[in-house]
């Protein structure tokens, strides 16, 4: 998976949330793969690195 369908997967994993929150979500995670990607790590290993998109997603939502 790349950057761009995991935004798009995880945007729309989150939607019950405010607008507002689910940019400042996806816009951090856009920020950690582009970290990751400039330290080295090709994008499928930056999100890898997040775990499963269900427990992520899982995680989110119980912090909101």
């Amino acid at each position: 998976m790349n950057k761009a369908e995991f935004i798009a997967e995880l945007d729309s994993r989150i939607a019950v949330l405010a607008e507002d929150e689910r940019r400042d979500i996806l816009d951090e995670y856009e920020q950690h793969i582009d970290i990751k990607v400039m330290r080295g790590m090709s994008e499928e290993d930056a999100i890898a690195d997040f775990g499963r998109m269900e427990e992520l997603v899982a995680d989110i939502l119980e912090a909101y």
